[in-house]
């Protein structure tokens, strides 16, 4: 009787088997598939396709921007209706179901992007069809799952995240090799989505719908918002999600740029990558391995030996293995940094999900509290366009003076991170 009670959610439905937490996180493979192979290779290929080669950081940090307010607030919006709506929409999977089928229509408009505009727009689309599903998806892991099994979900997430970015990789260097088409990615994307989406709802169906009291019911949005940011708690999770995201969108978001730019030569460790493509996917496929193995680490210690050790850890090792990508130009080195750096960003996106799950400030508003929190990931968009200008600035005085700073700036922000953690007191 006592093993029953442990595996039980605060709102039933929870299982505390394999079977069900990959069907859980089916969604989030999907998600991360679509992020990865879009953000690092895709759209980034497809903007400096269409504006010129000196100009190509600049465009894509204002096409990675145009979500940058929305990106703010719309998780925890669509979040907060979950949790208001009666009947039908209270349940969590039809907002899943909508997201995935804006997702779709935004795919096919990206497809047949030939302008700047059109690419922005597209991305942007993109964008509202994520937050319509993250905001009742994320609230689920505090709602369902409990506390002591969150250090095992948040690992399955973690692996499952991992996953898609290798197996995005894979499929863009099949599509690469084999000269296909490359809207064939997109294709790819879209089903996959379609499929991972079905797995998820068919796994939280039965979940009871979101449930606030009456007295929740009569609160405005804008002050559930601002009421999750009273919990000092919550402050410190947000900003070390904040600097974490926007550190790792800086090696994200600029690395094909970097190899272009910075490299003729596209040797590493005795194998000719021949292009910059292929290596930049070779680099991300290096993070995604290692991440993988990283993440392992939570799944059996998280839950026992807590949550902050793991994340500090992972911190400074990221922050170590960046900085030096700073002043090395041989791949081999840099290649090996990155080891380091995949292992590290393994360990923390295990054990995030858990964390928050731990402090967060109200049940009742979980789907509102985990919007916010999930939105500081994407939220770094703000700073898309201004870092992209500062890289080509920089270059432009000193070419490589750009990406050295971005790299060191990433480092810092990482050990920031680790000072968040600290102050955090609602979590071991």
């Amino acid at each position: 009787m006592q093993n029953e009670k442990e595996v039980r959610s605060p709102v039933g439905g929870y299982r505390h088997t394999m079977a069900w937490n990959l069907g859980f996180s089916a969604y989030w493979f999907a998600t991360s598939y679509k992020w990865f192979i879009l953000l690092f290779i895709f759209v980034p290929d497809l903007v400096s396709r269409v504006v010129p080669g000196g100009e190509k950081n600049t465009w894509w940090g204002i096409v990675f921007g145009t979500g940058a307010v929305w990106a703010v607030f719309g998780p925890s919006l669509f979040g907060r209706l979950n949790e208001t709506a009666r009947g039908f929409w209270a349940k969590r999977w039809p907002w899943i179901m909508l997201g995935t089928g804006v997702t779709i229509v935004a795919l096919a408009s990206l497809a047949g992007a030939q302008a700047l505009a059109w690419i922005a727009l597209a991305y942007f689309m993109l964008q509202v069809g994520d937050d319509l599903a993250t905001g009742p998806y994320a609230g689920m892991v505090a709602a369902v799952v409990p506390e002591n099994h969150r250090g095992f979900a948040s690992a399955v997430l973690g692996s499952l995240r991992f996953a898609g970015q290798i197996l995005s990789a894979i499929v863009y260097v099949i599509v690469l090799v084999s000269q296909l088409p490359l809207n064939l990615i997109l294709l790819v994307i879209g089903l996959l989505n379609i499929v991972c989406a079905g797995l998820t709802i068919l796994t939280i169906r039965n979940l009871p719908p979101s449930q606030r009291s009456e007295a929740r019911h009569q609160t405005s949005y804008l002050k559930d918002w601002w009421a999750s940011f009273q919990n000092r708690d919550f402050r410190f999770v947000y900003l070390n999600k904040f600097v974490v995201a926007l550190a790792f969108s800086m090696v994200a978001g600029y690395t094909l740029n970097y190899l272009k730019d910075m490299h003729r030569s596209y040797r590493v460790w005795g194998f000719d990558l021949g292009q910059p493509q292929t290596t930049a996917l070779a680099l991300v496929l290096v993070i995604s391995l290692m991440g993988v193995l990283g993440s392992a680490i939570p799944a059996y210690t998280s839950d026992r030996w807590g949550r902050k050790p793991l994340l500090i850890s992972a911190g400074l090792m990221a922050a170590f293995c960046l900085a030096p990508i700073a002043f090395v130009r041989d791949l081999d080195l840099v290649f090996l940094c990155v080891v380091g750096f995949g292992l590290a960003n393994g360990v923390y996106a295990a054990t995030d999900w858990a964390l928050v799950s731990d402090i967060l400030p109200d049940k009742e508003q979980a789907g509102t509290s985990m919007g916010i929190w999930s939105s500081a990931e994407t939220s770094v968009q703000v700073f898309g366009g201004a870092i992209g200008i500062l890289i080509d600035t920089l270059n432009r005085q000193s070419m490589g003076a750009g990406y050295s700073t971005m790299a060191l700036t990433a480092a810092m922000l990482f050990l920031l991170s680790t000072l968040f953690v600290r102050l955090i007191r609602g979590s071991r």
